[in-house]
């Protein structure tokens, strides 16, 4: 209340505002500075860290089959009889 007294009493009646004007903007000017304080802010920064933290973890993680780099596989398992040519393996793609 001492805000909007004291905007209105400075600034309002200038802009030809009514005080019913001014004290509804001096409220909702309160409201804002009340989101961005130190605490909410930092409400809002560990809730929305929690929660991608949460997916993160749930989210599937690439890993390579064991099979991947097994150099026991004959190369008979790629290349035939035909795909030998002047020294070549074409595996034809």
């Amino acid at each position: 209340m001492r805000n909007a007294h004291r905007t209105y009493k400075y600034s309002g009646k200038k802009q030809g505002k009514t005080f019913g004007e001014v004290l509804k903007a001096t409220w909702r000017l309160a409201k804002l500075q009340e989101n961005f304080s130190q605490e909410a802010m930092k409400a809002r920064t560990d809730k929305f860290l929690s929660e991608r933290n949460e997916v993160m973890n749930k989210a599937a993680k690439a890993t390579r089959h064991e099979g991947y780099n097994n150099l026991s596989i004959p190369a008979s398992a790629y290349y035939n009889s035909n795909s030998t040519h002047y020294g070549a393996h074409y595996v034809g793609d």
